[in-house]
């Protein structure tokens, strides 16, 4: 049985993830401290588009006509995410680009990490390796992922899926990668040579094993983000 190496790896590290990253409270998503988007602007504008009322809005969402009032007039500066899915919905747009609009209102719409901020992720299935995150926490699959993965040498690593739909990049850096594809009834396998890059379907069940007797350092790149 292959499980969702993502959220394993998010479970096993939701701690480290709050902290870091200053999570408001439990089960937010991930949108790291600083400045927030400016919905108000990006609301009015496709409210616009879509030549809804706020009562309108309203009735499609079930929102209070006050609340969104509130959000549109920037009163409400940090929405809750049932919410926005809720007037995304409505607007015809997704949570994703209803946020990336809303973050491209302000000059200050890009973020950087800093070596602190960035952290090591392992659980227990998977002995022998680690993946040091270059990536804020996402939010819903408006992000990909990128970090660098150590797997130590000779090494297997199992239990390898992501959600439906996913894509997935590898590099490695140090020594020989096999890849192998797990189907119901069918198997593929494909060496990748250090500083080669593999793209695949994430979403298949897949398995890499260090054909190297030495630690191999791989980057690794998947949409949306795997955390």
């Amino acid at each position: 049985m292959y499980d969702e190496i993502g959220k394993k790896l998010k479970d096993a590290n939701k701690e480290t993830i709050a902290k870091e990253y200053h999570l408001k409270k439990e089960g937010d998503e991930g949108l790291p401290e600083g400045e927030m988007p400016d919905f108000s602007k990006a609301i009015k504008a496709l409210r616009s588009q879509e030549d809804l009322s706020l009562e309108k809005l309203s009735a499609l969402t079930g929102i209070k006509k006050q609340t969104l009032h509130s959000i549109e007039n920037y009163s409400t500066r940090n929405p809750s995410f049932p919410n926005l899915e809720k007037i995304a919905t409505a607007l015809k747009i997704s949570l994703n680009d209803l946020i990336l609009m809303a973050r491209s209102e302000f000059q200050g719409n890009l973020f950087k990490t800093t070596a602190a901020q960035r952290w090591t992720a392992s659980f227990d299935i998977e002995k022998g390796f680690s993946i040091y995150s270059y990536s804020p926490p996402s939010i819903s699959k408006r992000d990909f992922f990128v970090g660098v993965m150590t797997i130590r040498g000779g090494k297997k690593l199992k239990h390898w899926k992501f959600m439906d739909d996913s894509k997935g990049c590898i590099q490695p850096w140090d020594g020989e990668l096999l890849f192998i594809y797990h189907g119901m009834n069918w198997r593929k396998e494909m060496r990748v040579l250090p500083n080669e890059t593999l793209y695949y379907d994430a979403s298949i069940p897949h398995t890499f094993e260090n054909l190297s007797d030495k630690n191999n350092r791989v980057l690794l790149v998947t949409y949306p983000s795997i955390f």
